[in-house]
């Protein structure tokens, strides 16, 4: 189980980095300007902003969120367990 300090912590890394590569002028790869929301609207179906900053804050679990989310910003951000880790490598 991750602590609220580890869950801010990564909300924190989590945001920062979009705003780092949205200063930087890099788009999501449905080509829009990089942010959060813009994160949400590359899954298919869409995800509302809300639901974004849900998972990011650790209030919700979505993997498909959080897969989109380490995808458009390049970096890995949760923890995974082996189990998991293996079930999605397949």
């Amino acid at each position: 189980m991750e602590t609220e300090d580890y869950k801010r912590f990564i909300a924190t890394e989590i945001r920062m980095e979009a705003i780092r590569q949205k200063r930087s002028g890099k788009k999501t790869s449905c080509g829009a300007e990089m942010s959060l929301a813009a994160i949400g609207r590359t899954l298919d179906p869409p995800v509302t902003r809300t639901a974004v900053y849900l998972v990011v804050d650790g209030i919700s679990e979505s993997r498909r969120i959080k897969e989109a989310i380490e995808k458009e910003l390049g970096k890995p951000y949760w923890i995974r367990k082996k189990a998991a880790a293996v079930s999605s490598a397949a």
